[in-house]
């Protein structure tokens, strides 16, 4: 058979080489299975924009590796799909790191942003005084925080751009939250919404017959799909990261669509794949069933966002940190 020589899509050099769906030299192909296989972080882009040129390619990884998404390179035969039992670990390890920073840690920078969680690559905490106690705007100043902590450790989201990385935090660190809470309850055998230590995740000082109907709303909805579903512990972590792999999102990059839309395909298939191993010949009615909670979360966020605007138009958003405004629209 004859090789013809084609230009890498990559860096233009020739190749004779067809690999992960498109030409591509040897060393593009390397550079993008490293990446993919070992979930390896990308360096910032050497120029600043994102804009490299093929004379520069080779040495800036972020605009080389985006380049490799662009050009049709396909992400899914290597991403790393361990065996179910070894994902749920890793998952589960995941959320515990969450759970420790809400309940035991408290940023030395009392106002952080998005940008600055989500960028830096270590926030100082000072561990809390197990007997100080937490109110209502330090409960969900940390909530968002910790949130946004583990949301930075999938691949998915720190191989995006910085703007697609906005997005994807911005528009869901404030369900990833609601729904951990709503699982920790639901597994204590409790009905409403808390934070750790028992208190209302709202505010009480605000007197006002549509606040109090929405509020209910927040404190039980997810709760009660839990409770109808029966889900377990596998479930939630899958739907968990489900929960943020949204594709759809208005403004994500054409990169960022595909990061997100590849990994959200990786997660629903291990979903699938449970269902049907536990529940075998009712898997595929299960797996149904639990995806069904994801809109459940949206009627969750529009809630949330609702009582939040509520306190904004009688000016009682006084209490609210302004990293949870970033997650509610309210800026």
């Amino acid at each position: 058979m004859v090789h013809v020589a084609r230009n890498c899509v990559i860096c233009q050099r020739l190749t004779s080489d067809f690999s992960y769906g498109v030409d591509c030299c040897n060393a593009c192909k390397m550079f993008f299975r490293r990446h993919v296989v070992k979930e390896s972080p990308l360096k910032p882009c050497v120029s600043g924009n994102g804009e490299c040129s093929s004379d520069t390619l080779a040495g800036c990884q972020f605009c080389r590796f985006h380049k490799c998404l662009q050009s049709g390179m396909t992400l899914e035969p290597l991403i790393p799909k361990p065996p179910l039992n070894e994902l749920f670990e890793k998952l589960s390890k995941l959320d515990s790191y969450r759970y420790q920073i809400l309940c035991n840690y408290y940023p030395i920078d009392p106002d952080l942003n998005v940008a600055t969680v989500l960028f830096f690559k270590r926030v100082i905490y000072t561990e809390r005084d197990p007997g100080s106690q937490m109110n209502f705007t330090s409960w969900i100043y940390m909530s968002a925080l910790a949130t946004i902590e583990f949301m930075k450790m999938f691949a998915f989201l720190y191989l995006a751009k910085p703007e697609d990385q906005l997005i994807l935090t911005k528009s869901s660190f404030m369900n990833v939250s609601s729904f951990c809470a709503a699982f920790r309850v639901y597994s204590s055998n409790q009905e409403v919404l808390s934070f750790p230590d028992g208190s209302d995740v709202l505010p009480h000082e605000f007197e006002n017959s549509r606040l109090e109907e929405v509020g209910n709303c927040i404190r039980r909805r997810l709760i009660s799909k839990f409770i109808d579903l029966k889900i377990n512990k596998e479930e939630f972590l899958l739907l968990l990261v489900l929960i943020f792999c949204n594709p759809a999102l208005p403004n994500l990059s054409e990169t960022g669509q595909i990061l997100v839309s590849t990994y959200q395909n990786v997660y629903s298939s291990a979903l699938f794949h449970y269902c049907l191993q536990k529940y075998e010949k009712c898997g595929p009615i299960r797996y149904t069933e639990l995806l069904s909670v994801i809109s459940v979360v949206g009627k969750h966020s529009e809630d949330v966002n609702n009582y939040y605007v509520i306190l904004q138009l009688h000016g009682l958003d006084y209490s609210i940190p302004s990293i949870v405004r970033e997650g509610i629209n309210l800026l």
